[in-house]
């Protein structure tokens, strides 16, 4: 069987859940880890018996690495996909894609001066209950889409570098914000094209926003809205739900739980009690790599997500809605 061997680049919070779902997918090995923080890479690499090292200009001469996980900070994005792509590497990018449109722009020209493959790290395509929603609105079982409102809210404690603006690049639009604008757009099979946003920061320590609110508009004619806020030292109960309307009926998604359908017809409940989003995910970057073919998840979805983003950041500065031209 041939294994894909895979260098992972950051052995933070994201990579030890990568790391917790990667030995299911058969092949796939995962050779080295690596961090500047030497104890981290160690750590993570032990239970797997793989190499670690501080120095990724090793991983990237190594010709025996076919592929790389980035998990990095995201001011270091494009520095190290643009590498990785130099290298002949394929990757796998956590989201947001980048920190700028103009660094999306030269990552996706390097990916694709070297043909390698460059997938996004968009979870919450791989949820259950996302997939059943999907298949629910393909088969028209809603009508016309006429409303989406998904809502993000949660608190606890990240690392310092996720409120920085020189690395994080922005907050919660730009962590959480990257997620719902794909998954929205996704399953409303249809690019947003108009943004109106407010978002403001609550908490002295951080120099981007905590919270933020912004009303959509798709190119269907639906309608949207996206709510999202981050309280540090909060321990409410973490709320991702997203809510979507048609003509003909309405789905309620309470996100890692449940999936709730109606319409005139009938109406039924999925409840999840197992399901490894991750697993599913680099099944699909393995697969889309011995298959020689784009991964379900592109790095243009990862820029279009990046500029609904953007659009939310300038209509938030100006007071006024924000047209997305493609």
């Amino acid at each position: 069987m041939a294994k894909i061997r895979l260098g992972i680049l950051g052995a933070g919070i994201i990579a030890k859940s990568f790391m917790e779902a990667a030995p299911a997918v058969a092949e796939l090995e995962v050779a080295v880890i690596c961090d500047i923080v030497a104890d981290a890479a160690r750590a993570l690499a032990e239970p797997l018996t793989s190499d670690w090292t501080t120095d990724y200009r090793a991983v990237l001469q190594d010709d025996s690495i076919d592929a790389l996980y980035i998990a990095l900070p995201h001011h270091l994005h494009e520095e190290a996909t643009v590498a990785a792509a130099k290298a002949g590497k394929h990757i796998l990018l956590e989201k947001p894609m980048a920190n700028s449109l103009a660094e999306a722009d030269r990552m996706l020209a390097a990916q694709r001066q070297a043909g390698v493959k460059l997938m996004m790290g968009f979870t919450h395509r791989f949820h259950s209950e996302l997939q059943t929603a999907k298949r629910l609105i393909e088969a028209g079982e809603l009508g016309r889409l006429t409303l989406a409102i998904d809502v993000m809210t949660t608190g606890g404690v990240i690392p310092n570098w996720f409120w920085q603006k020189p690395q994080a690049g922005g907050g919660v639009l730009h962590v959480n914000g990257a997620h719902s604008f794909d998954r929205l757009r996704w399953l409303m099979g249809s690019e947003i094209v108009e943004v109106f946003a407010y978002a403001d920061t609550y908490d002295p320590r951080k120099t981007v926003e905590d919270s933020a609110v912004a009303a959509l508009r798709f190119a269907n004619g639906a309608m949207g809205a996206t709510v999202h806020n981050w309280v540090t030292d909060a321990s409410l109960p973490f709320k991702c739900d997203l809510d979507i309307h048609g003509s003909d009926g309405a789905i309620r998604i309470d996100t890692w739980k449940a999936l709730e359908f109606s319409n005139a017809r009938h109406s039924w409940a999925q409840r999840r009690q197992r399901d490894d989003m991750f697993q599913k995910e680099i099944g699909e970057f393995v697969s889309a790599i011995l298959e020689d073919r784009a991964p379900c998840v592109t790095g243009e979805d990862g820029r279009r997500s990046l500029a609904c983003v953007q659009a939310a950041y300038e209509s938030a500065r100006t007071g006024a809605p924000v047209t997305l031209i493609d």
